[in-house]
């Protein structure tokens, strides 16, 4: 029959007054009323130091972006700009086109024919196809005599009231949004003195 062999673990005599040291130090540091092996809590509060560099790059960013919006719009203007300087270029040269059906209409011997159906209608398409562009004929009939839009060719002497007016349009103007193309060259009636106005007063 074996025999059972048994260990002894040697305690310490002042093995939980050391303990009761240990639990005591390492809850030196914790605040009042917290449980002494409680973890550190963060405060959540942004060092002061981050402040001024926060505050600058939102400054920056904010300017970036109000930069980037003018920016697009110098763009999209000028876009646009572009655009309608070339369709005035091209209405520059569409004009005398039409001019010319004018003369070819002018000049038909019977305005009821079939060619001269033909002309009108080609004429008339292309009038409302670069009408509906912007293109517009300068209104002459009985308008006052206005330089910017209006080029003086002739003149006849008319009756006072219509003096500085047009009498006579001779070549069609037109303006392209508002932008001249060509000026209506006219004739424009003037006020010619009568007899006896000139003669001193009796």
């Amino acid at each position: 029959m074996k025999k059972r062999v048994t260990h002894e673990i040697p305690i310490e005599p002042d093995f939980p007054a050391r303990a009761k040291d240990r639990s005591a130090a390492s809850g030196a540091d914790a605040p009042a009323g917290a449980p002494a092996n409680a973890p550190a809590q963060n405060s959540g509060a942004e060092p002061a130091s981050f402040e001024p560099a926060y505050r600058d790059t939102i400054d920056h960013l904010q300017r970036l972006q109000a930069e980037f919006a003018n920016y697009r719009r110098r763009v999209e203007r000028e876009r646009l700009d572009t655009v309608e300087f070339a369709q005035h270029a091209l209405m520059e040269k569409l004009v005398p086109v039409l001019d010319d059906f004018e003369r070819a209409i002018a000049v038909l011997d019977d305005p009821r024919s079939s060619a001269a159906q033909g002309l009108l209608l080609i004429r008339d398409k292309l009038s409302r196809i670069l009408a509906d562009a912007g293109l517009q004929r300068i209104e002459t009939r009985d308008a006052p005599f206005d330089p910017t839009l209006h080029e003086a060719l002739a003149t006849q002497p008319v009756e006072p009231e219509r003096a500085e007016h047009v009498v006579e349009e001779m070549v069609a103007g037109y303006t392209f949004r508002n932008r001249l193309v060509r000026p209506a060259r006219v004739c424009v009636g003037v006020d010619v003195p009568r007899a006896g106005d000139d003669s001193p007063d009796s």
